[in-house]
């Protein structure tokens, strides 16, 4: 070999180590990247986690006191006594009974008018066809 090779072939094996120590610094700086991004990650996902429990119990919070006030407005705005409420009811329940069952009666009724339609309508057509008077119906020869 000569000295020139030599020299070329110290350059490349030193220019390899500057290389190989490049490309580990390199793998050695994304690796601290990735463990800071997941640290990251780690602490968002505990804030929120955080912040969604403070929410919820502030949600039941403000719903229970919600209802609670709006329950008392009705009871004082609509201050009747238990009889009055029952007598009300009842009247209501009556109401309600009567449109129903004068409902039922005239959908009886309707039913049984048009039954009585149609029965007529089926004594007729077979009254026609006894006579022979229908002109659908062939006539039929006499029996012998």
């Amino acid at each position: 070999m000569s000295v020139e090779s030599e020299t070329l072939a110290e350059a490349a094996r030193r220019f390899g180590e500057v290389i190989a120590a490049e490309r580990m610094s390199t793998l050695a700086a994304l690796e601290a990247e990735r463990a800071a991004a997941i640290k990251i990650i780690a602490a968002l996902r505990q804030e929120n986690e955080r912040r969604a429990r403070a929410s919820g119990g502030k949600f039941v919070l403000g719903f229970l006191i919600g209802t609670a006030i709006g329950v008392t407005a009705v009871n004082i705005l609509v201050q009747k006594t238990s009889e009055e409420s029952r007598v009300k009811l009842a009247l209501n329940i009556g109401t309600a009974r009567t449109r129903v069952s004068d409902r039922l009666r005239g959908a009886i009724e309707a039913g049984k008018r048009a039954a009585a339609a149609a029965e007529q309508e089926l004594w007729e057509e077979y009254r026609k066809r006894i006579a022979g008077t229908d002109s659908n119906t062939p006539k039929r020869p006499p029996l012998y």
